[in-house]
């Protein structure tokens, strides 16, 4: 987790940034990028829901059956941790969307490649005579991060039994 801390002292965008500027903006090169950024916070939940369950009385219980650490792990725990990494994937997708985005507005996104981010840079040239071609990529963004966070609540609802009424 050290290495982890280490990662999240530097602000993603700067990181993701100074990577892409190092190594290129090749669709390939910004995707492993975007996923060296992001790694941080779900390999922070992961663990601290890991190291919730597994002081939990199920855990104990199979413990007690003399059940192997692997077979803890795979069957009684990592099921039990999977619905909230699950939701949180949702947010790292709409996070993912927004720093690609940010990154072709800025002009360092794969020009062989069609981006929103792209549409709404080329689009501040004739903003005020096109204003369309920039609100419309804008919208597209908007409406897709928020369908991804929607979607998160949604899976939240229906996976987390904590909540059920």
């Amino acid at each position: 987790m050290r290495v982890t801390e280490a990662f999240q002292t530097i602000p993603s965008f700067v990181l993701l940034l100074t990577l892409v500027a190092i190594f290129g903006s090749r669709i390939e090169t910004i995707v492993i990028a975007i996923g060296v950024v992001s790694w941080t916070a779900p390999a922070r939940m992961v663990r601290a829901e890991f190291m919730s369950l597994r002081r939990r009385e199920f855990v104990d219980a199979a413990r007690n059956l003399r059940v192997g650490d692997a077979a803890i792990i795979f069957r009684e725990i990592l099921p039990n941790a999977l619905p909230p990494v699950i939701v949180f994937a949702s947010v790292v997708m709409a996070t993912a969307i927004l720093m690609e985005s940010a990154l072709a507005f800025l002009g360092l996104g794969d020009p062989n490649y069609s981006s929103w981010g792209n549409m709404i840079g080329q689009g501040r040239a004739v903003l005020r005579t096109d204003w369309y071609c920039s609100v419309i990529p804008g919208l597209a963004i908007l409406f897709t991060v928020l369908s991804f966070s929607l979607m998160g609540e949604g899976l939240n609802d229906a996976l987390n039994p904590r909540q059920k009424k």
